[in-house]
């Protein structure tokens, strides 16, 4: 399916539309391509363990990332990695990598991460949508997990407006079937979300089959399933493909059905250690719209940085972008803040 958009169907978003900073001689005005462009023309930077500290010498976990209203303020971080950890003693999630071996973390209790993702986003109503995988990290029992999951989501909706968060009800209407929804009438526009965040669980098999009954229906449902590349189920529209190499084709065949993917630049540090750019510039080239990485600053004892070329932060998808897009149309700095 061809997916590139002409640009003579372009009509400008009214003022009010979702994102304007302002009309007219008192701002920026609407970004002008708002009703074009839609969620799976761009293409973002993501960070892995997004909230992760080293706190052991291992080269795989060599890696400190910045708070999350940082990555978002200094880095262009628009999608985000969170590990949820149960404590049912506390009734609460808490985030981090993994128990007792590696625990650092920037930000330990989930609402909190939530919030610090919200409070930027309040103060950045421009930007275009945020992306965020929830790894659900407690061992599957038939008997719990639903209510699990439905705790995710009431912690979700404890901090976002239900209205600022992109749900697959938006995507289908409340009508039909996710994958059908994507591939025929194609994602929301830009201008219909910004300033909005979507949240995609992780876990696949016996998790993403409770969460959707039985991998049948999104309908109700916060989070997006990852499908990690299966175009089959009516579930499926985002997927998790770790290796933009060894994954290639799934990624290019998602992103040509209008599905949204996240890749990695790197892993382990391997990358890094060596200065290797050929799995992140793999990742880039591959269409996928989220491309998530260890390294989204500049570090003295590597050479190897992942940033969006080009974009500002972020820039339109080199595969499914309409001619005629230009990263400021994707987002602009100067039309973020209020």
């Amino acid at each position: 399916m061809n997916r590139r958009l002409p640009l003579a169907a372009l009509l400008l978003a009214p003022c009010l539309a979702p994102g304007w900073t302002g009309c007219g001689p008192s701002g920026p005005g609407p970004y002008p391509l708002d009703d074009v462009l839609r969620l799976d023309h761009l293409q973002a930077l993501g960070t892995h363990n997004s909230t992760h500290v080293e706190t052991y010498e291992l080269p795989a976990w060599d890696y400190t990332h910045l708070p999350l209203g940082e990555q978002l303020e200094l880095q262009g971080v628009r999608q985000f990695e969170l590990d949820l950890n149960w404590l049912p003693a506390e009734h609460r999630f808490e985030v981090y990598h993994l128990t007792t071996v590696d625990e650092g973390t920037t930000c330990r209790v989930f609402t909190d991460c939530l919030g610090a993702q919200k409070d930027w986003s309040d103060r950045h109503p421009g930007h275009h949508p945020l992306f965020t995988l929830l790894e659900l990290k407690a061992e599957f029992d038939p008997a719990t997990i639903g209510a699990l999951l439905d705790d995710v989501e009431a912690q979700l909706r404890s901090v976002w407006p239900e209205e600022r968060l992109l749900r697959p009800d938006d995507v289908t209407g409340g009508v039909g079937e996710l994958r059908e929804a994507v591939e025929t009438r194609g994602w929301p526009t830009l201008g219909e979300l910004r300033g909005r965040a979507m949240y995609v669980l992780l876990e696949g098999g016996e998790y993403r089959a409770a969460y959707t009954q039985g991998d049948t229906t999104t309908a109700g449902r916060l989070m997006f399933p990852n499908c990690g590349g299966d175009l089959g189920p009516p579930i499926c529209a985002v997927h998790n493909v770790n290796d933009p190499e060894t994954g290639g084709a799934t990624i290019a065949a998602a992103v040509a059905a209008g599905h949204l993917v996240r890749t990695r630049a790197d892993a382990d540090g391997e990358e890094a250690r060596a200065g290797d750019v050929t799995k992140r510039d793999a990742a880039f080239a591959s269409g996928a719209q989220f491309v998530s990485t260890d390294y989204p600053a500049e570090r003295e004892d590597v050479d190897y940085v992942v940033r969006v070329p080009g974009g500002t932060p972020s820039r339109c998808n080199p595969v499914t972008a309409p001619a005629g897009c230009s990263p400021q149309d994707i987002e602009d700095p100067a039309r973020l803040a209020r």
